[in-house]
């Protein structure tokens, strides 16, 4: 998400190669019906991914 739609540097920071992640997003793109060419989508992705990412709130006990 951070290279905003640029495969070989979005590749290059994944360290894998740019066919490997283009496989990837075409397989992520039918499996959960993405369409990373609409905004709206590409942007879910994202702040799920940001969300996964933060640590869990404590409770107050």
């Amino acid at each position: 998400m951070d290279a905003v739609g640029s495969v070989g540097e979005a590749a290059q920071r994944l360290t894998i190669h740019p066919d490997t992640l283009k496989y990837r997003l075409r397989r992520a793109r039918e499996l959960f019906s993405l369409d990373l060419d609409h905004p709206d989508d590409p942007l879910s992705c994202w702040l799920q991914l940001r969300l996964g990412r933060m640590p869990l709130e404590q409770s107050p006990e």
